[in-house]
């Protein structure tokens, strides 16, 4: 990637003449302090001035003089304006843009309207302790000087208006007594400010422009005008708010008039309402009296009827209390008798368990007979059994006789089975270093994981920088991540990504050197991948992003002009290209580009001897601690120009990764997981050999076990044979006498027998006492169901009388309970119809309120209607 930069050319400047921001110029032709200079000022009347007839040409307020010492790039310097336009007119950083900041602090203007430093201090021309500005300006009766003298040490200014120390604020007033306005845009405006002047909207340009060319008294009256207007607007939202308030409240006082009207009607109304109330509960009070004495006289009729009913009912009754008293005693004889039956049914029924019982006990008696004899058939079936088992062995203990001797293959399989054993111990203790070296592998291989992660995740801390200042390409990353395949050179990530700074201290050199264009820009090791990959992103994706291809020729390893030990004694004490690691592509290409093999990186020590570093024929752009200089000559003059901007603070490269280390450890872990595949491939032989050794170890067991039996049969049989022997003698010996057991199991079952005679004796007799007692009760039952036949006959004759004589009684209780009722309910009436009249307990009604009545014939339906509602509301 080339590019082209032109040589700075001539300018020409106003009294707002530009200036590079935050930056410092000085010309290399002003030799000493004491040396001074006049700047070249044309004036578009052209000619010098003639003294007094020269200053009548000026309005007041004019500057006749500037005079400038040791202030930004002057030693010492004066300036004549003339009475009309002036222009200044020099090559760029001659000191244009120093005499516009010498007038605007010379008339106490603030610094932050030339918007460049923000201290007063930092005017004073570098390595000067104070600078001086004076003006004199042009005024009838007397000029005004106006002197500055401003101190770098503690940022402070001394004043002098005519040759008498004051302070700042007297020289703002006799600044605006000149009418001279440094903050006005219309009348002073640095190139710093134009911005802020084009946004400027025209209620703003007008005020502006009041200030500065019209008489003091213009804003003053245009801002009363502005005053006048919105009282103006607010009195004539008065009226309109007055003048509707009228209208509201005449449509009111209209409305209020049938309400007036209603009023009366209401209270009309009311009066009958008060004197019907009064009459309400009187003849409430007589309506219930009047119930109450009808409901006393059918209380007594009830009573008269009940008590006829109840004499003609109570001969039915008298029988029916005999028949129940004569039956109380037949109840008690039944229940008796029912009690003696159950006890002896109950006795009856121990009897028939018992004789149960003895029957299960013969059954006992005669199963375990049988139990006896099946026995014996088994032992007599055992005996056989082993008798047989005897021969057979005696047999095979014949045959057995006639064997070889097999201890000699015995020996040599225990001989082969002890070489086994150690061959097996020793894969096993080799399996087991090898275990152990693997586990030993493993977490070396985890702690260099974990130290790469880390590394990794300060790499991805940088990625995250990337994506949240420029998202096309970190989205270009990732789509080059995931299709590196596709090209056939080396590819590498933005240079943010794979520049690695030695130490974070410097990362704010490489980061001020290498624009942040180039450091978000992927590096192409072939021209024909760089095309393929910006038709995929930039043409298809639509992704803005940037390609460098690296040079074919490699400029990463190329010496510098001058080696660093000759610079050493101006402070520097590396170059760029010592700072930072990147590949060789990438550093190739900056080599190239950026020259990071020949800026050498200065230390405090540099920046004080500035002066005489910067006149060494071979230094073009050069680092101090804090600040970075360009050094251009002149093709035609010689003459050096300087110009130095402070270091801005680094932001993506601040995350170093010592490439070494990582190198290092990467191989470490490769060394590491060959070395685990090396032993996971021996412990693979190892398991197989064992495998071989086991199924041979097995083969030669069964072998010995086999031979072993053998070995071990004949005296096997023979053990086996004694032992049946001796089981067969004590089977002989245990043999069951069953005769003398059947002759025991009869005499037990004839016992059994005798005993269930008496108990069926005993059963028999329960039986008969149980019928006897059954006739009895069936008797008196007989008895008792004639009683209650008669009983019966009674009550129905007597039934229906005795609904009526029960629905009678009923009426009387309601009826006295009503009476109850209407006589509380009446004194409650009396109580409440006296209170309402505001009468005594013993006063009678007045005859004016007992022959109280109301005139129907002047109420209308209206009327009614209303009245109505106002005496709902009312009883509510």
């Amino acid at each position: 990637m080339k590019r082209d930069v032109k040589a700075p050319g001539p300018s020409t400047a106003s009294c707002c003449a530009m200036a590079e921001p935050r930056k410092r110029q000085r010309l290399s032709q002003v030799n000493s302090s004491s040396q001074t200079s006049t700047s070249s000022v044309s004036s578009v009347a052209g000619g010098q001035r003639d003294g007094a007839g020269e200053e009548s040409r000026f309005v007041e307020g004019s500057i006749l003089r500037l005079s400038m010492k040791n202030f930004l790039t002057y030693d010492y310097s004066v300036v004549y304006p003339g009475p009309n336009l002036n222009m200044i007119v020099g090559a760029n950083g001659t000191g244009k843009s120093s005499i516009v900041c010498a007038i605007c602090l010379g008339l106490a203007g603030k610094t932050a309207i030339l918007g460049r430093g923000d201290k007063v201090g930092l005017y004073v021309k570098r390595g000067c302790h104070k600078g001086f500005i004076e003006i004199e300006l042009y005024k009838r009766g007397g000029n005004v000087v106006i002197n500055r003298e401003i101190h770098v040490e503690n940022n402070q200014s001394l004043w002098m208006l005519n040759g008498r120390h004051c302070n700042q604020k007297t020289v703002e007033e006799e600044v605006k007594a000149l009418h001279i306005q440094v903050s006005n845009l219309c009348q002073f405006l640095p190139q710093e400010k134009v911005g802020e002047f084009a946004k400027m909207s025209k209620i703003e340009l007008l005020e502006a422009t009041e200030k500065s060319v019209g008489p003091p008294q213009m804003y003053q009256y245009h801002c009363e005008l502005k005053n006048f207007r919105n009282k103006e607007r607010e009195l004539e939202n008065a009226v309109k708010e007055k003048a509707s308030f009228l209208e509201k409240a005449k449509q009111r006082n209209e409305r209020n008039k049938h309400d007036v009207n209603r009023y009366y009607e209401k209270k009309r109304h009311l009066d009958v309402i008060e004197l019907l109330d009064k009459k309400k509960p009187w003849v409430e009070y007589e309506t219930i009296r009047k119930e109450l004495e009808d409901l006393k006289r059918e209380r007594d009729e009830a009573k008269k009827q009940l008590s006829a009913l109840r004499q003609a009912q109570s001969p039915m009754l008298k029988k029916i209390q005999q028949i129940d008293n004569h039956l109380k005693p037949t109840d008690a004889q039944i229940k008796a008798k029912t009690v003696a039956i159950k006890e002896a049914s109950n006795k009856c029924k121990q009897k028939q368990d018992q004789l149960d019982r003895k029957h299960k006990e013969i059954e006992d008696i005669k199963q375990k007979l049988k139990l006896k004899q099946t026995e014996e058939e088994d032992h007599q079936k055992r005996i056989g059994n082993t008798r047989r088992a005897i021969d057979d062995l005696k047999a095979e203990l014949a045959k057995v006789g006639d064997q070889p001797d097999v201890t000699p293959q015995i020996n040599a399989i225990n001989v082969e089975l002890r070489q086994i054993q150690e061959d097996r111990a020793k894969i096993e203790g080799e399996k087991g270093d090898l275990r152990r070296e693997k586990d030993n592998l493993c977490a070396e291989a985890r702690m260099l994981e974990r130290k790469l992660n880390d590394m990794n995740n300060m790499m991805n801390v940088k990625e995250e920088k990337l994506r949240a200042r420029h998202r096309d390409t970190h989205a270009a990353l990732q789509w080059l991540r995931q299709n590196r395949k596709m090209f056939d050179g080396n590819v590498f990530e933005p240079m943010m990504l794979v520049i690695n700074v030695k130490d974070h201290r410097f990362a704010k050199y490489v980061e001020n050197h290498i624009p942040f264009q180039d450091l978000r820009a992927f590096v192409f090791q072939r021209k024909d991948d760089m095309e393929k990959f910006m038709t995929e992103v930039r043409d298809r994706m639509n992704l803005k992003v940037n390609s460098i291809s690296a040079p074919e020729e490699s400029y990463s390893k190329r010496r510098p002009s001058r080696n660093i030990e000759s610079l050493s004694r101006f402070g520097f004490f590396t170059y760029l290209r010592e700072m930072f690691d990147a590949p060789e592509e990438v550093m190739s290409y900056l080599c190239l580009q950026y020259k990071v093999h020949d800026i050498p990186v200065g230390n405090e020590q540099t920046k004080s001897m500035i002066k005489t570093v910067i006149e060494e024929p071979y230094l073009r752009v050069l680092y101090t601690s804090e600040e970075k200089y360009i050094v251009k000559r002149s093709h035609y003059s010689n003459k050096i120009s300087t110009s130095n901007s402070a270091l801005q603070r680094s932001q993506y490269l601040t995350i170093t990764v010592d490439a070494e280390q990582k190198r290092q450890l990467e191989q470490q872990m490769r060394a590491c997981e060959q070395k685990l595949r090396d032993i996971d491939e021996r412990l693979k032989v190892l398991q197989k050999e064992a495998v071989t050794l086991e199924r041979r170890d097995n083969e030669l067991l069964a072998e010995k076990k086999r031979l072993s039996e053998l070995k071990g049969k004949k005296r096997q049989l023979e053990q086996k044979i004694s032992t049946k022997q001796d089981s067969l003698r004590q089977m002989e010996q245990s043999a069951i006498d069953l005769n003398k057991i059947e002759e025991e199991t009869k005499e037990k079952i004839a016992a059994v027998y005798s005993q269930k005679v008496s108990i069926v004796v005993a059963f028999m007799a329960q039986m008969k006492l149980r019928a006897k007692l059954t006739m009895e009760k069936v008797y008196l039952s007989l008895e008792t169901v004639g009683l209650l036949a008669e009983k019966t006959k009674l009550e129905n004759d007597c039934r229906e009388g005795a609904s009526e004589l029960k629905t009678t009684e009923q009426k009387c209780n309601r009826l006295e309970q009503r009476k109850v009722q209407l006589t509380e309910q009446c004194k409650g009436l009396l109580r409440r119809a006296k209170s309402t009249c505001r009468m005594q307990p013993d006063e009678s009604l007045p005859e004016d309120l007992r022959n109280v009545s109301v005139d129907h014939s002047v109420i209308t339906e209206t009327s009614l209607l209303y009245l109505y509602r106002i005496i709902s509301c009312h009883a509510d």
